[in-house]
């Protein structure tokens, strides 16, 4: 995914418009409008701080995303199909990546007689249901 695709998307997900994004983030329309189109492959480190704060995207991932060098220390890089969840569940996974994917550790180490039919059931349905949503976004079909 280029940095065009991915601001784009999250806008998108968002409900704003390119004009709302500029509002929030402080920057011009026109510099949301170059990046979104590709013509600004790769905004300045100052540009991304901006779009993150207002996009809800950790900073680290926008600058490798638009090349620039990983910063020291920076988290595990978050999978891009985390941003195209379902908001309900996008803080959840996100906080989770950023993390380490500690409840994911911990899930691999249950067997499925750990848990109750109840509780296995509603996890498989979320998963299904924000997998079938992240599809559904690729497809562009309702």
């Amino acid at each position: 995914m280029t940095i065009a695709e991915m601001v784009k998307r999250r806008r998108i997900e968002l409900g704003m418009s390119q004009r709302q994004l500029a509002a929030v983030s402080g920057l011009s329309n026109s510099e949301i409008s170059r990046i979104e189109s590709g013509e600004r492959k790769s905004p300045s480190p100052k540009v991304l701080l901006a779009l993150a704060s207002a996009l809800d995207i950790p900073y680290e991932v926008l600058m490798q995303e638009a090349g620039h060098r990983p910063l020291p220390d920076a988290p595990p890089k978050i999978p891009e199909w985390v941003y195209s969840l379902p908001r309900d569940l996008y803080g959840f996974v996100k906080e989770e990546a950023e993390r380490g994917w500690p409840y994911i550790r911990l899930a691999r180490g249950m067997r499925e007689k750990d848990l109750s039919p109840e509780d296995l059931e509603a996890i498989v349905a979320a998963w299904v249901e924000a997998r079938r949503k992240y599809d559904k976004g690729f497809s562009g079909k309702e």
